[in-house]
């Protein structure tokens, strides 16, 4: 395996943590226990893919617009999969770009302390500085 590849499998696997983490507090976004349990990204061959927590879709998060085939949540959280997704191919922390203000937004409705958690989990694992 080549150490690119690697690089991206344990990025992978920081965000899928994180989504964890959020599926686990506030509101359980990215969290369906009756259906397929957390969404989570996954790489196939060379291909990234998003699979939703309530469709169990296989999303290519490259579009531009959340309103995709399979895609259970809105704007906010296909910003934050696009942050993510650009943590998981550049190693880089996306500061938000993507929009709604990524894992440090405010547009959540999550409980301050659940937020805060959530930031320093990211902060632990290297998501965020």
């Amino acid at each position: 395996m080549s150490q690119k590849l690697d690089d991206r499998l344990k990025r992978i696997e920081i965000v899928n943590r994180i989504i964890q983490e959020i599926g686990n507090r506030g509101r359980h976004f990215f969290y369906k226990p009756h259906h397929y349990g957390y969404a989570r990204f996954l790489q196939e061959g060379k291909k990234l893919w998003f699979i939703d927590d309530y469709t169990s879709a296989k999303i290519y998060p490259y579009e531009q617009y959340y309103e995709q085939k399979g895609f259970s949540h809105g704007g906010t959280l296909w910003g934050l999969v696009n942050d993510f997704r650009y943590f998981i191919i550049k190693g880089e922390y996306s500061n938000g770009k993507h929009g709604y203000g990524g894992l440090i937004g405010t547009h959540w409705a999550y409980p301050d302390e659940d937020m805060k958690a959530i930031q320093q989990l990211a902060r632990e694992l290297g998501y965020i500085a």
